[in-house]
């Protein structure tokens, strides 16, 4: 067999424009819908807490489902699948943010169907989209460097929703009133969704799947016997899970730590998501010398403690604005030099697996670490609202209560700090490989 020709850059581009979409909503969800829940639809904490939760529980049944499916009918089927979601991404995606006159319990029910049927067309479109990368290339290499690209059109759509999102819709909604953020948020939204739509017709038509696994006829509780064998792939769910929780405290939490400890506004709040979005982005070309020369477990175990010291930092900094600015760089950066080490890992893990296994299930493999990193996004905000709740935040008050800060900062900094520490631990339990690929 030949050697793969070197991937061109326009199929990497290709492929990372998946990631573009994709966070351009994610990043929507993950930093603006509470504060659209809490402070524009004005829906009650209680409310909004157990809809982030409830739409992640439905999830753990579509995104195992899809990844069964792109087993059975096999790898081929990936770009297709990928090409007829890309409009229901975009209208449900809009539908999330659509603020219909509803009755307060009417608000509820809407608020939740819609963000219940746009997490099951994201899994159904990002699942496959995850696996598509082992399909294209069997090349580490290869492999890494569609990561990076992955990782910069994720961290590309949320620098463009941190960067757009609050100026947008005042500028559309015509002022700062509700009724006009309610107005603004919609029509920046059906932006948004169209732009995402289009941006998936580039993977489904970009992207060329040239190691497809064959249809899997094996029975699903076997599947997943297998996996749940395949120790590397059960630690990157763990690394997943702890990730996604960091991350949805760090931008779920950002516009409440800005007003309620430093001080700021809501435009103060988008700067913080602005910046660290962009030094997340910047963070992410690091990483492939730094693989390199530490290898991907002890590279991330420095990026992990490199984020607990500013964590840290960030603590003791407390209201002063240069402490603040210091530490979530520093954060930002070791957070983005690590995360496309959370994909090679993934991919490495799934190679183990079918070596192992003969299962050849990415797909079910993928659907599973989709559905873990939402399910952490889920519980995350679940938790972040009950401690809006506990401290008893006022939405939109000009003043909160003094009990609140203790509570944001415990959301913001304390918990992102101890996921941290559970990846670490997941790391030094990773079996390294030696030269020759056998474990070390």
């Amino acid at each position: 067999m030949q050697p793969q020709q070197a991937l061109s850059l326009k199929e990497k581009a290709a492929y990372g424009c998946g990631d573009v979409s994709s966070n351009m909503m994610w990043g929507m969800t993950s930093s603006y819908l509470m504060y659209y829940y809490t402070d524009i639809y004005g829906l009650p904490l209680v409310a909004v807490s157990w809809i982030l939760l409830v739409a992640r529980i439905v999830d753990a049944f579509c995104d195992p489902a899809i990844g069964y499916f792109v087993d059975r009918m096999g790898g081929r089927i990936v770009p297709r699948l990928i090409q007829r979601l890309a409009i229901p991404f975009g209208i449900t995606g809009f539908f999330c943010f659509l603020a219909l006159p509803l009755s307060p319990v009417g608000k509820i029910l809407w608020a939740g169907l819609t963000y219940i049927v746009f997490g099951a067309i994201y899994s159904c479109i990002n699942t496959p989209y995850g696996a598509l990368a082992v399909m294209i290339s069997r090349s580490e290499t290869d492999r890494t460097s569609l990561n990076a690209f992955r990782m910069m059109g994720c961290q590309a759509g949320s620098l463009f929703v941190a960067l757009a999102t609050i100026p947008a819709i005042s500028w559309l909604g015509g002022g700062t009133s509700p009724a006009q953020h309610r107005y603004g948020m919609a029509v920046y939204v059906l932006i948004l969704s169209v732009l995402g739509s289009a941006l998936w017709f580039c993977v489904a038509r970009g992207c060329t799947v040239r190691h497809p696994p064959a249809p899997v006829r094996q029975n699903l509780v076997v599947t997943l016997c297998h996996l749940c064998k395949n120790r590397a792939w059960v630690l990157s769910n763990l690394l997943a899970f702890f990730y996604f929780v960091g991350q949805a405290a760090l931008f779920g939490f950002a516009l409440y730590y800005a007003r309620a400890i430093l001080g700021g506004s809501e435009q103060t709040g988008a700067n913080i998501i602005t910046g660290i979005t962009i030094l997340l982005f910047a963070g992410v070309p690091a990483c492939v010398p730094l693989a390199k020369r530490l290898g991907a477990v002890r590279a991330g175990i420095v990026c992990l403690v490199t984020q607990i010291v500013a964590y840290l930092v960030m603590a003791l900094a407390g209201a002063s604005m240069t402490g603040f600015v210091l530490s979530a760089a520093l954060l930002a950066l070791a957070q983005g030099t690590m995360s496309p080490l959370y994909y090679t890992l993934l991919a490495e893990a799934v190679d183990d697996g079918d070596h192992l296994t003969s299962t050849g299930s990415a797909g079910l493999a993928y659907s599973i670490n989709t559905w873990v990193t939402k399910l952490a996004m889920g519980i995350t905000g679940f938790v972040l609202a009950q401690f809006l709740s506990w401290g008893h935040y006022v939405a939109d008050g000009a003043t909160q209560p003094r009990e609140l800060l203790s509570w944001i900062t415990a959301g913001f900094i304390w918990l992102p700090v101890g996921a941290v520490c559970f990846q670490i631990v997941c790391l030094l339990a990773w079996r390294r490989k030696g030269a020759d690929g056998s474990p070390a």
